[in-house]
C-alpha cells in the first residue's frame, strides 16, 4: 500500500515565521550552528542576451557561482525589512465572495498558487474582514467597515446584502507603504503559538449560523421558535428572526466554546422546512490567529538602497540581478555570519593618472595579452577624478606596479594600490535569485526592491 502525505498550511506558516524572525537573532554561533543572517545582494552588470527577456535563474553549481562572482554589494536585511504577506483580495461591489466553512479546505490553492476560495477581503480603509456568510450566494453590495456601533453580536458586520463579515485586522500604514502591492498585503505575526487555553472559545465556537432555506409557516408571535445547537462543545445560544413566515436569519448571541463539530435544529409548533448550518470556528475563534486562518505561506523582503550608501556602491551603473544570501560571512566575523549593515564586494584598484578611460562592463587584465592574462576582471565602475577602478568577477590576483589594460577601451594604467572586500564571496547560501530587466541605479534617490518567498 502506498502511503499518502500532505504538507499542511501550518508547516508553511512555520517557515514564514522562521524567515520573519531570523533577521532579529543575535549573530553568534551556538552549538556550532550559526543563526541566520540575511543579506540582499545586487549582481550582474552585463545585459541579458535578450535585453527585455531575462532568463530563468539556473540552479546548477556553475550558475550559482556565476551569481556570486557578479555580486557587487550586499545589504543586511533587518526586522523592519521583512513581513509575512497574504494574497491581496479587494472588496468589490458585484462580486460573489466565498464564505468560511469548516468542512472544506478553505485554503486550497490552484495551479498558480492563488486561493481557490476568496473568503477574505481588504476594504478601502485597509481593514481586513473574513467572510462568514455570503447571503446564500448573493453578489456583495455593502462594503464591510470597522465603525463603532455598526457591529452585531460577536463583532460581526452584517451587511444589507446579507453578508456576514468578521473583522480580523487593520493594515498598519507603515507596513502598507513598504509591503503592499497589487498582489500582496502584509499581515502580522503573533508572538505566541496557537493555544486554545488562551481563548474563551477554546477549541472553537459557533459564531454564525447560516440559513440556506427559510422554510414557511413560522409565526414567532403565536409559537415559540427554539434554536438548538448540539455538538461536542457547550454554551452556544442563538435566536431566529422571521419575516412573512420564513426564517430569514439566525443570530448567535453566544458562540460557546470547545466545539469541533456542531449541528443546529430549529423547532416550533408552527412552521417547518428551515435548513441551517452551524460552522465551527478555527481553534480559538475567528480572528484569534489571523496568520494561520488566512493561510499565510509567503514572506516579503523590502530592502532600500539609498544612493551610494556613503560611497559603498556606484550610482552610475545598471544591473540585472538581485536576491537573498543567507549566513554569509566577513573577514572580521569568520566563522560566524557577517553583521555589517552593508558591504561592497568589489576589488578596488587605485591606478595612476593617464590617458583613456576604462569602460563599464569591459574586461580588464594584466599580462602580455588577454589570452595570456595572469589576472582578469569585469569593470563595475571607474571614477576618473579619483582614479578608483572597481572590479567584480575576479580571476587571478592583481599585481601592484603592473599595468592593467582595458580590453575594449585599450586604456592602460599602472596599479598603485589594491583594496580587497571584507565580505567573503561564495560564503552563505543563495536563498533567492531574481533576474530582472535592466535596473538603473539612482544617484540621489532611494531604490526599494521587493521580492516574495513562498513556502
Amino acid at each position: 500500500m502506498t502511503n499518502k502525505i500532505v504538507i499542511t498550511p501550518e508547516a508553511k506558516l512555520l517557515q514564514v515565521q522562521q524567515s520573519y524572525y531570523a533577521p532579529v537573532a543575535v549573530i553568534t554561533s551556538k552549538n556550532n550552528l550559526p543563526v541566520e543572517a540575511n543579506y540582499c545582494f545586487m549582481s550582474r552588470v552585463d545585459p541579458w542576451p535578450q535585453a527585455n527577456t531575462p532568463p530563468t535563474p539556473g540552479l546548477d553549481q556553475k550558475s550559482r557561482k556565476e551569481v556570486f562572482k557578479n555580486i557587487f554589494a550586499v545589504k543586511k536585511v533587518n526586522t523592519s525589512d521583512v513581513s509575512p504577506v497574504i494574497q491581496r483580495i479587494n472588496w468589490e461591489s458585484g462580486v460573489v465572495f466565498d464564505f468560511y466553512r469548516d468542512d472544506i479546505n478553505i485554503l486550497e490553492q490552484d495551479e498558480n498558487g492563488n486561493l481557490v476560495y476568496n473568503f477574505y477581503v481588504k476594504n478601502k480603509y485597509d481593514q481586513v474582514f473574513k467572510c462568514l456568510w455570503n447571503g446564500n450566494g448573493a453578489a456583495a453590495t455593502d462594503e464591510p467597515m470597522f465603525t463603532p456601533g455598526t457591529y452585531g453580536t460577536n463583532n460581526i458586520y452584517v451587511g444589507s446584502d446579507g453578508y456576514k463579515w468578521k473583522f480580523i485586522y487593520s493594515i498598519d500604514t507603515g507596513l502598507k507603504v513598504k509591503f503592499m502591492d497589487t498582489k500582496w498585503m502584509p499581515i502580522g505575526v503573533s508572538t505566541t503559538s496557537l493555544n486554545p487555553l488562551l481563548s474563551s472559545e477554546g477549541l472553537g465556537g459557533v459564531e454564525v449560523i447560516n440559513v440556506y432555506s427559510g422554510g414557511s409557516g413560522y409565526d414567532s408571535g403565536n409559537a415559540t421558535i427554539t434554536v438548538t445547537v448540539t455538538g461536542d462543545g457547550n454554551g452556544a445560544v442563538a435566536t431566529a428572526n422571521t419575516s412573512n413566515g420564513s426564517i430569514i436569519d439566525i443570530i448567535v448571541t453566544n458562540p460557546g466554546a470547545n466545539y469541533t463539530y456542531a449541528n443546529v435544529t430549529v423547532s416550533s409548533a408552527l412552521g417547518s422546512g428551515v435548513v441551517a448550518y452551524a460552522n465551527t470556528s478555527p481553534v480559538g475563534g475567528h480572528g484569534f490567529d489571523p496568520i494561520s486562518e488566512l493561510g499565510c505561506s509567503h514572506v516579503m523582503y523590502s530592502v532600500e538602497f539609498n544612493g551610494s550608501e556613503d560611497g559603498e556602491i556606484p550610482t552610475d551603473i545598471d544591473f540585472h540581478q538581485l536576491g537573498l544570501v543567507v549566513n554569509p560571512t566577513s573577514k572580521q566575523t569568520t566563522p560566524d555570519p557577517a553583521n555589517g549593515a552593508i558591504y561592497r564586494t568589489t576589488t578596488d584598484l587605485i591606478v595612476a593618472p593617464g590617458f583613456g578611460t576604462f569602460e563599464r562592463d569591459e574586461v580588464v587584465y594584466q599580462g602580455a595579452s588577454l589570452a595570456a592574462a595572469t589576472f582578469t576582471a569585469k569593470v563595475l565602475s571607474f571614477d576618473v577624478a579619483s582614479n578608483v577602478l572597481r572590479l567584480i568577477n575576479i580571476t587571478g590576483t592583481p599585481a601592484i606596479n603592473g599595468s592593467v589594460y582595458g580590453n575594449t577601451s585599450s586604456t592602460a594604467r599602472t596599479v598603485l594600490t589594491i583594496s580587497y572586500p571584507n565580505f567573503v564571496l561564495f560564503s552563505g547560501y543563495l536563498a533567492y535569485i531574481e533576474n530582472r530587466e535592466s535596473i538603473q541605479r539612482s544617484p540621489d534617490g532611494i531604490e526599494q526592491y521587493r521580492f516574495v518567498l513562498g513556502y
